[in-house]
């Protein structure tokens, strides 16, 4: 129905079949967007930045920039583009930034909203699950994958800095400072911590099976799991020492074997069987019974479990006459050449 209708800015007649149309013209229309903004700014008072910010397009007094007001005033931009334009001016007050602070995630301090959102992304539910996802999609999307940091053009020195980090504070249940924080001694925690190492050990095995069978399905696990185990925890530093070393002997010595990777993404080390446990040696010969073990940095980290664990892999190793050389890799940053003559010096000396 067509109705006679009043401009709310030159107050003119006109007609219209819409009943929301207040304005006659385009003329009036900007004219009406005008009058509006200084109706909106004229409500905004205070310190500027802390009450209210203005607009670098259009001048406006606003308490955001993103949101209803790029919207309705510049529909065809976004806040990126303002960011880019103008880096240092702030999308928003310094009061809506504190009352973004205190709020946020303040409904899920509640456990009936902690449920709704877990119940929200559970099984196939989640935007990344394997059913509504490829396997490489879920990979570029992990921070701790290698796929992640390809996508992104950045180095696997990228990935190890990230992993570093995000690592760094983790304290788990088979950590000894896990349970010394929690109230236990140290000699309980050394307990909990083994218990916890102890879930398919040998012992148990063939306290449940027998000795002979205990030890063959132990075995049988031990030899599973390595197989599967393709991921690479040495130093590439670690590849420079060795590499050098096999130039100097390969020409004496049968078998040498030493952890670098294969073309098939496999760990090319020595699956060694020393009866309690399977190991694997950074540097083996197995000709004389000589093992080199490089102790990187990261992996080898100066904390109780390290310690524990390193020694009792060492004990192991000499029991079942095994000659060992540790490498330190600060001393062999400080002084490569030196490290690689008592390598040579340790894999060709006499046994006693």
């Amino acid at each position: 129905m067509i109705k006679t209708k009043k401009c709310i800015i030159c107050n003119k007649e006109f007609e219209t079949n819409d009943g929301r149309v207040k304005i006659c013209s385009d003329k009036c229309r900007k004219e009406y967007k005008i009058y509006f903004k200084n109706k909106v700014s004229e409500k905004l008072n205070g310190i500027e930045g802390e009450d209210y910010i203005i607009c670098k397009w259009c001048g406006m007094k606003v308490k955001r920039i993103y949101g209803k007001h790029i919207q309705k005033y510049h529909f065809d931009e976004t806040s990126t583009d303002y960011k880019k334009k103008f880096p240092k001016c702030s999308l928003m007050t310094s009061k809506d930034k504190h009352n973004i602070s205190v709020n946020s995630g303040k409904f899920m301090r509640e456990e009936k909203w902690r449920k709704w959102a877990s119940e929200r992304i559970k099984g196939d539910k989640n935007p990344n699950h394997k059913s509504n996802t490829m396997e490489q999609q879920r990979k570029e999307i992990s921070p701790f994958s290698k796929e992640f940091y390809k996508k992104r053009g950045l180095s696997e020195e990228d990935r190890q800095k990230f992993i570093k980090n995000a690592t760094k504070n983790i304290e788990l249940d088979t950590m000894i400072s896990y349970w010394i924080k929690r109230g236990f001694s140290e000699k309980e925690a050394k307990e909990k911590v083994s218990k916890r190492q102890r879930t398919f050990s040998l012992k148990i095995c063939i306290e449940k099976y027998g000795e002979e069978k205990g030890l063959e399905r132990w075995k049988e696990r031990q030899k599973k799991w390595l197989s599967s185990y393709t991921f690479n925890n040495y130093s590439k530093v670690s590849q420079i020492l060795f590499k050098q070393i096999f130039e100097q002997i390969k020409n004496d010595f049968n078998e040498i074997y030493f952890a670098t990777k294969e073309d098939n993404g496999k760990n090319n080390e020595y699956r060694l069987d020393l009866f309690e446990k399977i190991i694997l040696p950074d540097f083996f010969i197995k000709d004389i019974k000589k093992i080199i073990e490089f102790d990187g940095i990261y992996w080898h980290k100066n904390n109780p479990e390290n310690k524990i664990r390193e020694e009792a892999r060492d004990k192991l190793i000499l029991e079942n006459d095994y000659k060992l050389l540790h490498i330190r890799e600060d001393d062999f940053y400080n002084s490569p050449n030196y490290i690689i003559d008592k390598c040579i010096k340790f894999i060709y000396e006499k046994n006693s």
